[in-house]
């Protein structure tokens, strides 16, 4: 592209305008220390595609000017470069500008693989990936709660905290997940339909003793006649007393069986996975009725795998189209139906693996969300001296049924507005809280000039009676992503995020105040997601640090988090107001 495109990665979200976290895209593979979520920026002109399947990206959040351009910043799918990473392969993403086209190679030093290798030279899924899986599994159930309903998808943000709240008490029964569903609906029938597998008579053509021949065709004929004698008897002899003729064959090799055979294997590797993950070597999660129906399930899939009938079936080309058997016969139909569902599900959790750090950015636009409903219960009531939050409108949040680059929440469901109230001294502070998802702050008046933070939420007080805004920036950093051996030695990563953030809020400010005497005072806090911790822990909160909140990735861990962030958000809101 004749080198003039401008397109800088930045190490975290909040990292626009820091050298030191900022890497020139100008050759054609860039290689850098993974520290949790990573951004692009770049002209606006210019469209970001994914080249493994050239899959567009999605903006994030507003664009932002600078001297001589204006700019977009874009979620990185670190996910992929972590794969990659481990098959020592470089993930690459494609700009396009006008027409042309150039490819980044992409290889980030710490990700955390996909896959584990074990002592036996075994291949298995990482925590990680586990994790990411749990995440999808934790949307389907919010999505589960609807079903029935005239608003499905929309769940009401006191059944999310309940939710939250129920999965943290879940303790010794594993949680539902498709599998069970196919192993509860199929046991009975699966075995039935492979015993009556369809089957098909292949006609070719072979060399037959004389006897046995009951049909020919005009090959056979003209072969008949190119052999040597006058008699059938004598052009038999020399052809060990055999002719060629037509024959039947039986054949299980059908469309409707190679869906067959390939939902079976399918079935028994979800199963396995589903017991790795959801049951583990717990006892009591083993003798749970989930647990026990799944294991004969991929028990029995696996036996059926071995039968006789598959043995010259072949597996199914990728994007099968079903034929009339598999629409329309009893005993396919509802084979078909779950090889689907199945199909849609592996290819969910690959792309929710790539775009990983997008999922996390829902899970705490989530968990920040619910703390913000549960300090605005409207069963509390106004206290003086304490702060003080009420819904002013009901709200739902929207879970889509196929996640969109990682992403499952519609954006524009969050909750709010809120009225926010605080005494000080002897005067009454009232405020009306805005909550603004990074993706439609374009079109608010104040956070469509904050596209230069990275925010992925932005909390907006603005003062009843007039005066300076608030704008609270939440940043989702997915460090549970990082591999911590692979940081540098010295201060924990947790240090080195919340003084980063804390430097680049300030530049920020005053980079953007500079331009508008009028905007809005900023504050801001991390939500941090961790892989081997249980609890929530919050750090920082010094003068020159941005609060930070320790999240376990783990969806059991997320009821300790919502209390957590309830406590933070009190203390900025009070620090703002």
């Amino acid at each position: 592209m004749n080198g003039e495109i401008a397109a800088q990665l930045h190490f975290w979200p909040w990292s626009v305008g820091v050298p030191a976290e900022t890497k020139d895209l100008t050759g054609g593979a860039v290689e850098f220390p993974f520290r949790g979520s990573p951004v692009i920026s770049v002209s606006t002109a210019v469209t970001l595609f994914l080249s493994q399947r050239y899959e567009p990206f999605v903006p994030f959040g507003p664009c932002f000017r600078t001297p001589g351009d204006t700019y977009q910043l874009y979620e990185m799918p670190h996910g992929v470069m972590a794969a990659r990473r481990q098959q020592h392969q470089a993930g690459g993403i494609v700009f396009a500008l006008q027409g042309e086209h150039r490819e980044v190679s992409f290889m980030a030093q710490g990700a955390r693989p996909q896959y584990d290798t074990r002592a036996d030279g075994k291949i298995e899924d990482s925590p990680l990936y586990r994790t990411i899986l749990a995440w999808s599994r934790f949307f389907d159930d919010c999505r589960e709660k609807t079903h029935g309903t005239n608003r499905e998808g929309q769940l009401a943000w006191a059944n999310v905290r309940k939710l939250i709240q129920n999965v943290a008490k879940e303790g010794k029964e594993p949680r539902m997940a498709l599998i069970v569903d196919i192993a509860r609906k199929m046991q009975r029938s699966i075995g039935f339909t492979v015993a009556a597998a369809r089957k098909i008579l292949l006609r070719e053509r072979r060399l037959l003793p004389v006897g046995r021949i009951e049909e020919t065709d005009t090959a056979c004929l003209k072969w008949y006649v190119r052999q040597p004698g006058e008699t059938m008897a004598q052009k038999a002899a020399s052809n060990r007393q055999c002719l060629l003729g037509v024959a039947r064959r039986e054949s299980f090799n059908t469309l409707e069986n190679q869906v067959l055979k390939d939902f079976l294997l399918r079935c028994r590797k979800e199963a396995e996975r589903y017991l790795a993950v959801e049951v583990g070597p717990d006892r009591a999660m083993q003798d749970s009725t989930k647990a026990k129906d799944t294991k004969v399930y991929a028990q029995h899939c696996a036996q059926l795998s071995k039968a006789p009938q598959f043995s010259d079936v072949t597996l199914p080309h990728y994007g099968v189209h079903p034929n009339y058997v598999l629409q329309n016969d009893l005993r396919y139909r509802d084979v078909w139906k779950n090889y689907l569902r199945l199909l849609r599900q592996e290819d969910e959790q690959d792309r929710m693996w790539d775009w990983q750090s997008r999922t996390w950015a829902d899970v705490a636009r989530l968990l920040v969300n619910a703390a913000l409903f549960q300090m605005g219960d409207e069963k509390k009531e106004y206290q003086p001296g304490k702060l003080f939050l009420r819904q002013l409108l009901t709200s739902a949040v929207h879970v889509s049924l196929e996640q969109q680059l990682g992403s499952r929440i519609e954006p524009g469901s969050e909750p709010g507005p809120f009225e926010v109230r605080f005494e000080r001294g002897s005067r009454v502070r009232r405020y009306v809280l805005e909550v603004v998802h990074s993706q439609e702050a374009g079109e608010h008046p104040v956070a469509a000039g904050l596209g230069r933070l990275g925010g992925h939420l932005y909390l907006v007080l603005t003062p009843l009676g007039g005066g300076r805004r608030t704008v609270i920036v939440m940043w989702a950093v997915h460090t549970a992503g990082v591999a911590l051996e692979a940081l540098p030695p010295g201060r924990t990563i947790w240090e080195t995020m919340m003084s980063s953030a804390f430097q680049a809020l300030r530049r920020h400010s005053g980079f953007l105040e500079e331009r508008n005497p009028n905007f809005p005072s900023l504050q801001a806090f991390i939500v941090a997601s961790d892989l081997m911790s249980r609890d929530a822990e919050l750090h920082g909160g010094g003068r020159d640090e941005v609060p930070l909140l320790q999240v376990g990735a783990d969806n059991h861990c997320w009821d300790d988090a919502l209390s957590g962030i309830s406590g933070m958000l009190a203390q900025l809101f009070e620090a703002a107001l």
